[in-house]
């Protein structure tokens, strides 16, 4: 995995150029540690900090071949098979690397060359024969790629902190982008909680010309494979069958590589398939990691290690406490580039970093399966209210609703029981909308606009974020079951928005670690996605395909187990037993301190922590942690945004320094 870096058709002259690029690699040098390269051109500059994992020696970015100059950050897996296919038309390549193939590929089929890609993947390429720019993201959204109008022209990168190196430009929070983050864990199309700074959207490739012409065209939609896959299992076993042949094929896929792959075991049914799948595909040891914490509760080893044991692997396991969150918190935010709801990307931070020190560039991980396989309580909530609706409260519906977070305290009180049902029973006239499973986010977050500052210029209009929403949304979305409809919005906000980014990509690569995901192989999601929706959600059992496919193969105690959210210590790392905020978050949650970024309202900020002037309860709620965390986050971007770039030193080695006059 990588970072790149561009600059295209701005007044700069080719120097300056050349010395902000070099310095915008250096803010993303935690990406690429092995190697960086440049190509610079009176029109485009292409930059590239290297992580080396496939053809090691020739690899190197950026890439020329004839008049096409490329800078690629990720994988393309099947780059063997779209090979062996050029080759037998005659195509010859100098290297074995997936980034020659994009650019042979590119030069036959131009930008259809991005739908025939199983991968993670964003890709610069500068096309000097038809003077334009060309960008494109992988299909979920897997690796970022950020797009900066400047000086006539734009800048692109793969993190946005390297665009605070452009003289004339900082990063402010945008009012709209960090009220929609903060109401649905994403922004939405190209919109980001900072002013100016765009998103490449996933499955879409954007051409930019010379003549200051920007155009976009999807080439990827999820969903759009739904009509012709609606019959594809005529019953549950083939449905287990396919998944799992589908899923061996992505592990496979995922498995090459010229340097050690290790995978991710949380303990939890997803990541156990894949290394069961690992040793199924290698037959050889090879190496787990896993987060403990030393709060019980919260302390999923037992798991872990049953599952590490059953695969043989030689496990490493991270043992994080709270003053290790308090710690790390700081750097970790630094990385996302984004306010976070809870602290679970720290121990992923501190996990990626003991694979680093283990020698270890790739880790395969379960991300995705929630989504596509109806695993979150969310996929129950909607059932339970569909039940509701359709059926009246049955002992059925009543019984799931108070199964449903055994994990929280007052889920578990019976006196809290008849306010639950209450607060449930509001969403039976809307549940069924084009928001699904948001309408419940959208609601438990929107506490979070009372503590943003008034005079911020925030407003809040539901029915434009509807809108908004609804814009996202494919032609024929209404005609999906509700379960369709709120898998494909959470692959659209939490998991693009979220847990690709801030605990996925930003957390890994922050120590040169890249994440490789099968279940989100195309292949296997289309396929996901088509099965009837009780396959998935059998009653009130989450990912009952997958449990059924794997019996027999991982330990029955993993099968069996509840889902139950990754969760790490919240407020109670940053707050001591007498009630006194700890650490940075003394620094960065005091009055003054909430005053001076502006960013708050700053009396419901100490009335919020005046809550706990006698420390943190036990049985503290999702939302107070929630609030607390968004806060405090909110408050350390502003931090990073206000401190003065790193130095630009030659770090490294360059392998490919390039001067082209044309």
């Amino acid at each position: 995995m990588c970072g790149v870096f561009a600059i295209f058709a701005t007044g700069l002259g080719i120097e300056e150029k050349r010395q902000l690029t070099t310095q915008a690699l250096v803010q993303m040098q935690h990406r690429g540690p092995d190697a960086w390269g440049l190509y610079n051109s009176p029109k485009a500059t292409l930059g590239h900090v290297r992580l080396s994992i496939v053809d090691v020696a020739a690899g190197h970015q950026p890439m020329v071949s004839g008049d096409q100059i490329l800078s690629f950050n990720g994988e393309i897996f099947n780059h063997v098979e779209l090979r062996a296919e050029l080759e037998s038309q005659g195509v010859v390549f100098e290297t074995r690397s997936d980034t020659e193939v994009i650019l042979k590929l590119y030069q036959r089929d131009g930008i259809e060359c991005f739908r025939q890609f199983n991968g993670q993947f964003a890709i610069i390429i500068w096309d000097k024969r038809e003077q334009r720019l060309i960008v494109a993201r992988d299909r979920y959204g897997i690796r970022p790629l950020y797009i900066l109008p400047y000086r006539g022209g734009w800048v692109f990168s793969s993190e946005m902190k390297a665009f605070d190196c452009l003289p004339g430009f900082r990063r402010s929070f945008s009012p709209a982008g960090l009220l929609e983050h903060g109401l649905l864990w994403n922004t939405l199309g190209e919109t980001t909680v900072y002013n100016d700074v765009r998103s490449v959207e996933s499955g879409t490739v954007k051409i930019f010309a010379t003549s200051g012409e920007e155009q976009t065209r999807r080439y990827y939609q999820l969903g759009e494979e739904l009509s012709a896959r609606r019959d594809q299992f005529s019953s549950f076993e083939q449905a287990q069958e396919g998944l799992t042949q589908a899923l061996s094929d992505a592990v496979t896929l995922r498995l090459r590589s010229d340097v050690p792959v290790g995978a991710y075991l949380s303990g939890g049914i997803d990541s156990t398939v894949i290394s069961r799948l690992v040793k199924d595909a290698t037959n050889h040891d090879f190496r787990t990691f896993s987060v403990a914490f030393e709060d019980e509760s919260l302390d999923e080893s037992l798991y872990q290690k049953m599952a590490s044991e059953d695969v043989n692997s030689q496990h490493n396991e991270v043992r994080v406490s709270r003053q290790n969150i308090a710690d790390s918190i700081a750097d970790t935010v630094r990385h996302t580039e984004r306010p976070i709801f809870r602290t679970a990307p720290t121990p992923l931070y501190l996990l990626s970093e003991k694979v680093q020190q283990e020698r270890i560039k790739v880790v395969l991980t379960g991300e995705g399966a929630d989504e596509i396989l109806c695993g979150y309580d969310a996929f129950k909530e909607l059932k339970i209210l569909d039940s509701w609706k359709k059926s009246g409260y049955s002992p059925e519906v009543e019984n799931a609703l108070r199964d449903l977070y055994p994990h929280l305290a007052h889920y578990s009180d019976p006196k809290h029981f008849g306010l639950i049902r209450l607060y449930y029973e509001g969403f039976l006239d809307d549940y069924d909308n084009e928001m699904a499973g948001l309408n419940i986010r959208f609601n438990n977050n929107k506490i979070l606009e009372r503590y943003l500052n008034p005079d911020f210029g925030l407003q809040v209009d539901k029915s434009l974020m509807r809108e908004r929403i609804a814009a996202q949304l494919p032609a024929d979305f209404k005609h999906w079951t509700l379960m369709q409809r709120n898998s494909f919005l959470e692959m659209k906000t939490l998991l693009q928005g979220y847990l690709l980014s801030s605990q996925g990509d930003r957390m890994a690569l922050s120590h040169g670690v890249e994440g490789r995901f099968p279940f989100l192989d195309h292949q296997v999601v289309e396929q996901a996605f088509a099965m009837p929706d009780e396959y998935k959600l059998r009653g009130f059992e989450q990912k009952a395909v997958l449990r059924e496919a794997f019996t027999g193969k991982i330990p029955q105690q993993i099968i069996d187990r509840p889902k139950r959210p990754y969760m790490a210590p919240d407020l109670i790392s940053f707050i001591d037993d007498s009630g006194n905020l700890q650490g940075m978050a003394a620094e960065m949650m005091n009055d003054q301190a909430i005053k001076d970024a502006g960013l708050f309202n700053h009396e419901m900020v100490v009335k919020f922590l005046k809550k706990f002037k006698r420390g943190v309860p036990k049985d503290i709620g999702y939302r107070d942690n929630m609030i607390f965390t968004f806060i405090y986050s909110t408050q350390l971007c502003h931090y990073w945004l206000n401190k003065p770039v790193h130095d630009a030193p030659d770090y490294g080695l360059c392998t490919v320094d390039i001067v082209d006059t044309l």
